[in-house]
């Protein structure tokens, strides 16, 4: 939403400054279906036949954590699990966007902080309290984060653009589809690959 969604919006209200908008962020899915919302971005694609999907792009994942914690617990193998370590995840999400961390075993691990919140679970990576899966457009713009495994290539998971089928008529949720679309499509790579911002908004380091 911070990196992609505000910045379409941005950009569709310099062209239609009448336009309001409510965005609505968390992890809990609304029911496009019964109209909870007239257009949706996710990272599971939904089934429901009365839904149009859109494919609009990667988003590249990869584990983060303060060079503190890594010297005080080491830097996990990849391939061998997460067992013995402290991580930072969320409180649930759809079984359609895992495997998670990598698709390492968490057989052993245990879980420092649940929170629905990115920004959060960055922080808490930034004060040492575990290794966090975050993605790499947020991590890699962290002061006091590293990649766990920064040779390692970026676990990808889809990005969809959902509305119900009938409102394909609206022309206020073409023009704001329309307009996300286009941003995904400039931020590609950063979105894909994470490394330094490539315009858009540029996140803070905490």
């Amino acid at each position: 939403a911070a990196q992609t969604i505000v910045p379409a919006i941005a950009s569709l209200r310099r062209a239609h400054p009448d336009l309001q908008i409510e965005l609505i962020l968390g992890v809990r899915s609304l029911d496009i279906a019964r109209r909870e919302a007239d257009l949706a971005v996710r990272v599971a694609r939904p089934r429901t036949p009365d839904l149009v999907c859109q494919r609009l792009g990667e988003i590249g994942y990869a584990l983060y954590a303060s060079p503190r914690y890594l010297e005080m617990h080491g830097v996990p193998e990849s391939g061998r699990g997460l067992g013995g370590h402290h991580l930072i995840s969320f409180t649930g999400a759809p079984a359609a966007t895992s495997p998670f961390f990598m698709g390492e075993s968490l057989e052993g691990a245990r879980f420092a902080l649940r929170c629905d919140n990115p920004f959060v679970q960055r922080q808490a990576a930034v004060d040492g309290l575990g290794i966090a899966e975050l993605a790499c457009f947020l991590g890699d713009g962290s002061v006091g984060l590293v990649r766990v495994w920064p040779e390692a290539a970026p676990a990808r998971r889809t990005a969809w653009l959902v509305f119900h089928r009938d409102m394909r008529r609206s022309a206020r949720v073409a023009a704001l589809a329309t307009a996300i679309r286009d941003e995904f499509r400039r931020q590609r790579k950063h979105l894909e690959t994470g490394g330094p911002a490539a315009g858009g908004l540029q996140l803070i380091p905490v």
